[in-house]
C-alpha cells in the first residue's frame, strides 16, 4: 500500500535526515496554537496532509525498527546512577573526538549536548552515557546514521562483567 511506504520514507527522513529548519518551522507554527500540545497537533495534522485518510490502514504494516524486543521496548542492561550506556562501533581509529558525538546526538535526537555524560573511546569503538529517559531516543536518532561519512551500528551496552 501506497501509505505505507509514504509512513516508511517519514520516518527514515526522521532518522537520518538533518531537520533543523523544520523544527524552527514547528516552533513558529506553535505560536499560533495553544501552547498544550500543539507540536503533536501540528505533526498530526501534517501527516493528515500527507498521507489521506488512515481509517483503513493497518498500522502493524509499518515496518518496525530492529532495536526492540518483541513488545516493542528496548532493553538497556547498563544503567547506574540514571544514565543508560550506549555502544557505538566508532573510535579512535575512526579519528572520532567526543565533541563530534555530542554533535551528533544532539543535532538527531534534539537533546542538550550538556545531557551527554560519560564518553569511552576506544580504538574502534566508544561508550556514551545518556539519561536514561532520553536513551532510546537517542538510540533510535542514531539508527542507520553516518559520522564523518562511517555508518555506524548504535547498540544498548551489554552490562559490565564483574
Amino acid at each position: 500500500m501506497n501509505q505505507v511506504k509514504n509512513i516508511e520514507k517519514i520516518l527514515e527522513s526522521a532518522l537520518n535526515e538533518d531537520l533543523t529548519s523544520y523544527f524552527l518551522l514547528i516552533k513558529a507554527m506553535r505560536k499560533h496554537l495553544p501552547l498544550f500540545g500543539s507540536t503533536k497537533r501540528i505533526t498530526a495534522a501534517l501527516l493528515k496532509e500527507c498521507i489521506g485518510d488512515i481509517s483503513k490502514l493497518d498500522l502493524s504494516e509499518i515496518t518496525s525498527l530492529n532495536l526492540a524486543k518483541p513488545d516493542g521496548t528496548i532493553v538497556f542492561e547498563d544503567i547506574k546512577n540514571g544514565k543508560a550506556r550506549i555502544f557505538i562501533n566508532i573510535g579512535k581509529n575512526h579519528k572520532i573526538t567526543p565533541g563530534d558525538l555530542i554533535r551528533e546526538i544532539s543535532k538527531r535526537s534534539g537533546i542538550d549536548g550538556k545531557l551527554v555524560g560519560k564518553i569511552d573511546i576506544h580504538s574502534t569503538y566508544s561508550f556514551i552515557e545518556i539519561p536514561e529517559q532520553y536513551a532510546e531516543l537517542v538510540l533510535v536518532s542514531l539508527d542507520k546514521a553516518r559520522i564523518k561519512g562511517i555508518p555506524i551500528v548504535v547498540e544498548p551496552a551489554k552490562k559490565k562483567k564483574q
